[in-house]
């Protein structure tokens, strides 16, 4: 059961609403499903599929089609669960193994047909935040400030909050799978091949030390499969201690690590684990030894929420008053310096439209429409010359907290397409259902709205259907806005260029 901040509990999902998430982390998959009762989530199921998609990479970096088929038919046995699950008190979201493939869309395809939802691939720091967010809801509201560790199968994520606010993250491509793969290709650490995995991981983790270092934390807590397992064998260690739970220390991983080497997993000596998780111990005891070498680290406690609570989490508050990515849209605007009145001038132009041609559309999409408009001259922070592509450049490399990866594109790719030839964007017309619309209705807001002054719509309504733009606007306010009128004729050449057809006078 989890206890949801004051600001999820205003979303108007239901008493009574089934929300689930999917977590396609690189060793394993796993569903939860909850129910949302009088303020709380309780869980209701829980499953778990080591499906090794991190193992499933090539040499070139290209997903294998057995680790596509290992992957699709666990979604598969997913999608029976789901069944009926409303489509947006679902959430499904990949992680490093599809961040680094370099055909990601050879598994989104058949995945997301398997799943029957939309999957997104979630950035590193995105993947952080969300782990902090369901793990500082397993933690006492302490004031303290703490560092909150994740060990997945191709990536450790690294935070530091305090309550439920995290300052500092960051994602380090080290993981369990990875570093198994590494270092002990054949299952069997030996004592040198041990001591090379601790001071690589070491390596990479001293670079983290200035954020990340004992000095700015009190306490130190772990998530997930790796650190929940070494912290259970920490336990069995200290057999006769009638604790539950035990901190995991640099001494007690190295009596673990004795009982490892020279032995493949099926002969280690201490309390059975799943075969699936002793093939990758080795690499993610390694990784969490030079871990607390590199940030001083004394010892550690071991949280079981992790990625997919958080997902939950953020999944009603997407549904709330409080949704993250418009705090995350409103620190841009903040940060870059936009002029508010001139974003929500372009906003409003833009909706306005984008109801005359959807005006059934979901919510989702008239929201990245809005957001688009809302920041579509950051880039003026770079230079006013060319700046819808120091926007594009900004969206699509500024951290933005509660965006996928795609959807973070699909923005930055809209903020590109405000002005311009719209040739570089043709093939999005046709891949993407409401790009055209987007695009079409953010260029004659912007058009509408280029004096800086507030201007009524032509009554006229703006149709499109397949490659039909269609707007007759009246002679009267052609003749009252003859700029406009001029500005709207060129951009009419624009669409027709790719092959769009134009009507805009009766």
């Amino acid at each position: 059961m989890c206890e949801l901040p004051e600001s999820t509990k205003e979303s108007v999902m239901q008493n009574g609403q089934i929300l689930a998430t999917v977590d396609l982390g690189s060793n394993s998959f796993r569903l939860q499903m909850a129910r949302l009762e009088s303020g709380q989530l309780v869980t209701i199921d829980y499953y778990k599929e080591p499906v090794r998609l991190g193992a499933g990479l090539d040499e070139r970096g290209f997903l294998t089609p057995e680790a596509i088929a290992r992957s699709v038919a666990c979604l598969e046995r997913f999608a029976e669960r789901l069944r009926g699950v409303a489509p947006h008190a679902v959430r499904a979201v990949a992680t490093q193994s599809l961040r680094s493939a370099r055909n990601p869309e050879a598994f989104l395809e058949p995945a997301q047909k398997a799943l029957g939802y939309p999957i997104e691939i979630i950035a590193g720091r995105e993947e952080a935040r969300l782990i902090y967010l369901g793990v500082s809801h397993d933690l006492p509201t302490d004031d303290v400030p703490r560092l909150v560790v994740d060990i997945g199968g191709g990536s450790t994520e690294l935070i530091v909050g305090t309550n439920y606010t995290a300052q500092h993250m960051n994602s380090l491509r080290i993981g369990c799978v990875s570093h198994t793969l590494k270092f002990f290709p054949d299952g069997r650490p030996t004592k040198r091949s041990f001591e090379k995995a601790v001071l690589a991981a070491s390596a990479v983790f001293e670079e983290a030390y200035a954020q990340f270092g004992a000095q700015h934390w009190q306490y130190a807590v772990g998530s997930s499969g790796t650190i929940e397992t070494i912290a259970e064998l920490c336990v069995a260690l200290n057999a006769g201690v009638e604790v539950t739970t035990y901190p995991i220390t640099r001494e007690r991983m190295s009596q673990l690590a004795k009982l490892m080497l020279n032995r493949p997993p099926s002969k280690w000596t201490f309390a059975e684990i799943k075969e699936q998780r002793a093939q990758v111990l080795a690499g993610g005891l390694a990784v969490l030894m030079g871990l607390f070498h590199a940030l001083d680290i004394q010892e550690m406690r071991p949280c079981y929420s992790a990625l997919r609570q958080g997902v939950m989490i953020d999944l009603l508050g997407q549904d709330s008053a409080h949704d993250t990515r418009e705090q995350t849209m409103q620190r841009l605007i903040k940060r870059y310096g936009v002029d508010m009145s001139q974003a929500m001038r372009v906003r409003q132009l833009a909706l306005a439209l984008y109801a005359q041609i959807a005006p059934d559309a979901p919510k989702l999409a008239q929201q990245r429409l809005a957001w688009a408009a809302m920041t579509h001259e950051v880039g003026m922070a770079v230079s006013h010359d060319a700046y819808h592509r120091h926007g594009a450049y900004l969206m699509a490399n500024t951290d933005l907290a509660g965006f996928s990866r795609f959807a973070q594109s699909y923005l930055a790719d809209l903020v590109g397409a405000q002005v311009g030839g719209l040739r570089k964007h043709a093939e999005k017309f046709s891949n993407l259902p409401d790009f055209t619309a987007h695009v079409l209705c953010l260029r004659l807001a912007v058009i509408l709205a280029h004096a800086r002054v507030d201007i009524d719509l032509p009554q006229a309504p703006l149709k499109l259907k397949g490659q039909k733009i269609q707007w007759l606007i009246e002679a009267s306010w052609r003749e009252a806005h003859p700029l406009s009128d001029y500005l709207i004729e060129e951009e009419w050449r624009s669409w027709d260029k790719i092959g769009f057809t134009c009507r805009a006078s009766p």
